[in-house]
């Protein structure tokens, strides 16, 4: 049933409860000129790709076209600076190189249409080279292949259905993993043996039961049937915890939901506007997107509305993720779209964020920002 009853939580443990949140306040950073629509740690750098041309650095304007790399410790912008001749959607990090996809048909001096891998090191483009009809969204690594999600019809004159796989080893197509969706793939992320797939489709693999999210198994592609939840928004992003799977949901308002690991809808919290990036550190569940209040408590079922007033919550939050409780947390961010991704350093304790955004209260913060765990020692990077 679509609106079935949600499962029934424990409550969070002492030692679950203790953990701090990270500070209400953003960490001094560059920020950027235009729109962040993707963030991503590696190692002490924070990776971030857009619509941008410049960052801002100290009022001055610095050249980063569409890509820029930040000092995760200190918020400083680095010197790595490869280019691209349009929009990035998406991007992730694996072992030296750094996969990006969107809207360009190049990168550097290189063409690449719409996917390609770039060192973290040097910003040289690699050897990564096909040509993707349509719009790359979300990239993830996992089981020896790269992941690409998004409104895509055809790899290199293939048909391919908005998910691709590709051999990590030798770049090639992976023809074998799977048969796509019927929808536009918004976001992927790989946990344990799984591929968890999330978007706007009604069918992944031909499959029924996979609707708006599902999950492949890493060892053949085909659909894993021990994970059935009933999705009844589109997925706007994932996170996933050993316990539980997170999602970003759209629909009336917008939702943020909580599943067993078999399915089971443990949580769904209401907001008034999409939810489009989240992630998980510590005791609490992040979530961005373009709403302005949200609901202090879950909702009974997967589909019923708040029952109790909606809190005022512009376009970021922190929920309980045990119980989907509103958090004491409110950073106060602004613009219309608000944010549009999210990543989280768990050895650091800090979560990247970017949108369309402009500040967090009265602080200047243009389309990125970072917020810290804060703590005197033990957090592997300086708190500031």
């Amino acid at each position: 049933m679509l609106a079935g009853v949600l499962a029934s939580t424990a409550a969070p443990t002492a030692a679950v409860a203790a953990e701090p949140l990270v500070s209400v306040k953003p960490a001094t950073s560059v920020g950027f000129d235009g729109l962040v629509y993707a963030t991503a740690y590696a190692g002490n750098t924070v990776f971030v790709g857009g619509s941008f041309r410049n960052a801002l650095v100290d009022g001055r304007s610095v050249p980063r076209k569409r890509l820029a790399a930040i000092d995760a410790r200190t918020g400083e912008l680095l010197p790595w600076a490869p280019t691209t001749n349009g929009t990035v959607f998406g991007l992730t990090g694996f072992g030296q190189s750094l996969y990006i996809t969107g809207k360009f048909t190049t990168v550097g001096d290189q063409a690449r249409g719409g996917l390609a891998d770039v060192n973290l090191r040097t910003g040289a483009v690699g050897t990564l080279r096909h040509t993707i009809k349509g719009e790359g969204h979300t990239l993830t690594v996992g089981g020896g292949r790269l992941f690409l999600g998004g409104a895509i019809s055809a790899v290199d004159g293939r048909t391919q259905r908005n998910l691709a796989a590709f051999n990590l080893a030798t770049g090639a197509l992976d023809t074998t993993f799977g048969s796509g969706a019927d929808g536009e793939v918004k976001a992927l992320t790989v946990a344990g043996s799984r591929l968890y797939v999330g978007g706007k489709f009604k069918h992944l693999n031909g499959a029924d039961g996979t609707v708006r999210l599902a999950a492949l198994r890493l060892a053949d592609g085909q659909v894993d049937p021990s994970f059935r939840p009933v999705t009844p928004y589109f997925v706007g992003a994932l996170t996933v915890a050993p316990d539980k799977v997170y999602a970003a949901l759209a629909g009336p308002g917008g939702r943020v939901a909580a599943y067993r690991p078999d399915g089971t809808l443990v949580w769904s919290t209401v907001t008034d506007g999409d939810v489009q990036a989240i992630t998980q550190l510590g005791r609490a569940v992040y979530a961005g997107g373009h709403w302005t209040v949200a609901c202090t408590v879950p909702s009974r079922t997967a589909t019923s509305w708040c029952p109790t007033t909606l809190r005022s919550q512009p376009k970021i939050a922190a929920f309980d993720a045990d119980n989907g409780k509103l958090l004491d947390w409110n950073p106060q961010s602004n613009g219309k779209w608000g944010v549009l991704s999210m990543d989280v350093h768990p050895t650091l304790g800090r979560i990247a964020v970017g949108g369309e955004f402009t500040a967090f209260g009265s602080l200047s913060r243009p389309h990125f920002a970072q917020f810290v765990t804060p703590c005197s020692y033990g957090c592997g990077g300086r708190s500031r």
